[in-house]
């Protein structure tokens, strides 16, 4: 029986293919950038509507305002 070692390739002999291209590397950074934006400042907004209704409830009960 004859060996036939002709269409034997090693793998360093592929080409290296990347999955992505540097044009499209970053295509949607940008929307997960605005969306975190977004996200951020109603987060942050919502936190900061909680604290000032907790101090309205708490601040008039301890302190009393006089008028010289």
């Amino acid at each position: 029986m004859r060996d036939d070692f002709d269409n034997i390739r090693a793998e360093r002999e592929t080409p290296y293919r990347t999955t992505a291209t540097s044009s499209n590397k970053y295509a949607g950074l940008w929307k997960q950038i605005a969306i975190g934006i977004v996200v951020g400042h109603l987060s942050l907004g919502l936190i900061g509507a909680v604290v000032w209704m907790v101090t309205a409830q708490f601040l008039p009960n301890g302190l009393s305002f006089t008028a010289p």
